[in-house]
């Protein structure tokens, strides 16, 4: 009997298709290696140059004359430096807090439409990524000079605000899609009111995509240049508008201490936000 399933078993393209899969690997992709290191030298060997100029002795930002830490000093004495750090600072903390808590109520509101105005209303928001910097920058300038507003200050808020919504919403409506209602399903069925499903069960679901969707307009603000050059003016100069003055009049090592210093927050800041979701997930098991 044994030996008429055996000689009767299957055969053919059928057979074949039971075989488990062959792992792709990296070999079965030519040139996809070289290219990749390409990328990665050429996107983060820039950075180490600026990192290693940022200790140089010399004037000139790109001429090694030996190891020196005189020009953190230098950018710590510099009080027009540090006004435009303090100005960009301000910008991105309010443009992202206000960004973030409109994002989460949009996207609470949103999930209430029916599909097609859901999509309507999102692809409208949203517009702004797929919109050239450089138009956005002409209409923002020429919608404040019809209104009335100067560039400055509250018009720079306002201006980074708007643009950062996108970004911040990104991040949270994922998170709220992949929720599902089964959690919402169940608080309601328990009789919980809207405002306590929203403080106990939606919140704090949502905090890691608020948390992403938080930092990502944050570095999007902090980094902006195009908009903050049409709005900045005298006593309101981002960091990034007052870098480029810098570099016009002769580039310096100051810039390359800056970039560090911004390279330097930022690896912090991900390094928390990645410990804490670790931690969060791990109390969530």
């Amino acid at each position: 009997m044994t030996d008429v399933i055996r000689t009767h078993a299957p055969s053919g393209p059928r057979a074949k298709s039971k075989r488990p899969n062959r792992a792709l690997r990296l070999r079965d992709f030519p040139g996809v290696a070289a290219i990749s290191i390409i990328a990665l030298v050429f996107l983060y060997v820039p950075i180490a140059i600026t990192t290693i100029y940022a200790f140089n002795d010399g004037d000139s930002a790109l001429i090694w004359k030996g190891f020196s830490v005189r020009w953190f000093g230098d950018v710590a004495q510099n009080a027009n430096l540090l006004s435009s750090v303090w100005i960009s600072l301000q910008i991105a903390i309010i443009a992202t807090l206000v960004s973030t808590v409109f994002s989460i109520l949009f996207a609470l509101a949103v999930e209430r439409l029916r599909r097609q105005g859901s999509a309507i209303a999102t692809g409208i928001l949203t517009a702004p990524l797929v919109i050239p910097e450089i138009v956005l920058a002409v209409a923002t300038l020429g919608f404040i000079r019809l209104i009335g507003l100067q560039p400055g200050m509250l018009a720079l808020i306002l201006a980074h605000t708007s643009f950062c919504i996108p970004f911040a919403l990104m991040p949270i409506r994922a998170r709220l899609k992949g929720l599902g209602s089964s959690y919402f399903e169940a608080a309601t069925d328990l009789g919980a009111s809207s405002w306590q499903m929203f403080r106990r069960i939606t919140l704090p679901l949502l905090t890691p995509g608020i948390i992403s969707g938080a930092i990502l307009a944050f570095v999007i603000s902090l980094d902006d240049f195009i908009i903050s050059n049409f709005l900045s003016a005298a006593g309101a100069t981002p960091l990034p508008v007052y870098l480029f003055s810098m570099i016009r009049r002769g580039a310096s090592p100051a810039v390359n201490v800056v970039a560090t210093l911004l390279l330097i927050l930022a690896i912090v800041v991900t390094t928390i936000t990645f410990l804490q979701s670790q931690r969060r997930s791990k109390q969530h098991d």
